[in-house]
């Protein structure tokens, strides 16, 4: 699918809480100065341990690489405001090969 956003597009988390099953965060997913959309996001432990294995990435890059892989396959207007990471895997069927790069690939500011 075509989106009209790319990698470059502002995620910002904030309300970290760590849980017994995981992590749930607030995002605000910013595609230009004139259109946000906010999402209530959650990062499962297994997810979490199947894209950063070693435990060694923290779990708000993580949620950051997938909603920047949720951000290039969907539009705006179609990202759910209550998210789980885990839905990425029916959205994208390499995302669990994507992720753990997203991960260590910041997204670039430069045009």
């Amino acid at each position: 699918m075509n989106s009209p956003w790319s990698h470059n597009d502002p995620i910002n988390l904030s309300d970290e809480v760590e849980t017994d099953e995981g992590w749930t965060f607030h995002a605000v997913l910013d595609r230009d100065e004139d259109y946000s959309r906010a999402v209530s996001f959650r990062l499962s432990w297994a997810d979490y341990n199947l894209w950063s294995p070693a435990g060694a990435d923290r779990p708000a890059d993580v949620a950051k690489a997938v909603l920047r892989i949720f951000m290039e396959s969907m539009e705006l207007e179609a990202i759910p405001t209550k998210l789980d990471a885990a839905r990425i895997r029916r959205l994208v069927p390499d995302a669990d090969d994507r992720i753990p790069a997203a991960i260590r690939t910041p997204p670039s500011n430069s045009s």
